[in-house]
């Protein structure tokens, strides 16, 4: 039986995260820092009814995000595309835009306000 420490499981409650099980790929959570739970929390505030995603570093010390300024399902404000046929979703766009701006060894944790990948993020 695994052994949790309150700290652990109050981050866990307050993120709405599983603080301690691999996520569906088998991966154990990236530890957030308490600067980057608080980008974390902006997102997820700002994210609301908006397309977007965030992507953060594995080492939990850089987190980047973009949002689509557009609120239409389609294409995420990339107007090259708007006279196609063929649509993209708008997180799907987003979700590479943050990806290719966090940087390598980054890991999408959320599109749209999909939690993506487990995290636990660091006591203020």
């Amino acid at each position: 039986m695994m052994r949790y420490s309150i700290s652990v499981l109050l981050a866990a409650a307050l993120f709405g995260c599983t603080a301690t099980e691999p996520d569906a790929m088998g991966e154990r959570p990236v530890a957030l820092s308490a600067e980057v739970g608080r980008v974390v929390q902006d997102y997820l505030v700002r994210v609301h009814g908006r397309f977007g995603a965030l992507a953060v570093s594995r080492d939990g010390q850089r987190a980047v995000y973009h949002l689509c300024q557009s609120r239409l399902w389609k294409n995420c404000d990339d107007y090259e595309l708007a006279d196609r046929f063929v649509s993209i979703p708008s997180g799907q766009l987003a979700a590479e835009t943050a990806m290719s701006r966090c940087g390598g060894n980054c890991v999408l944790l959320y599109v749209n306000e999909t939690q993506k990948q487990a995290y636990t993020a660091a006591t203020p």
